[in-house]
């Protein structure tokens, strides 16, 4: 049987799995974290969810990382996204028997459950 205990760095590297849109097609509330990366909310600190570190996109050549940040009723539909994304080509979880066995499927789905 597997440990169900969600930890701080579970719930980290499950966070960065979810997909953001590019920083260029974000305004400057939602590139600066004050707005939901998602869907443009304005954020509270209570409401907010750090998603990790991004790398993807460059100033002057460099690549710049970027912090996002999403309003937490957010978070389930894009870890749903996101499964609906890694699922079709993903062996354990298209069969309900090794759904516990991907370790992507996990997270995701327990992200769906975290932030309910």
């Amino acid at each position: 049987m597997r440990d169900t205990t969600t930890t701080n760095h579970d719930v980290l590297a499950a966070l960065a799995l979810l997909h953001v849109p590019h920083p260029d097609r974000l305004t400057d509330r939602q590139r600066a974290g004050s707005a939901c990366v998602f869907s443009g909310i304005p954020l509270t600190v209570t409401g907010a969810t750090d998603l990790g570190p991004r790398a993807t996109t460059t100033r002057h050549g460099d690549p710049v990382s970027w912090y996002p940040r999403a309003h937490r009723g957010e978070i389930p539909r894009a870890a749903l996204a996101a499964l609906h994304a890694h699922a079709p080509g993903c062996a354990p979880c298209r069969d309900r028997a090794t759904l516990d066995d991907c370790p992507t499927g996990a997270a995701l789905r327990r992200l769906m459950k975290e932030y309910r």
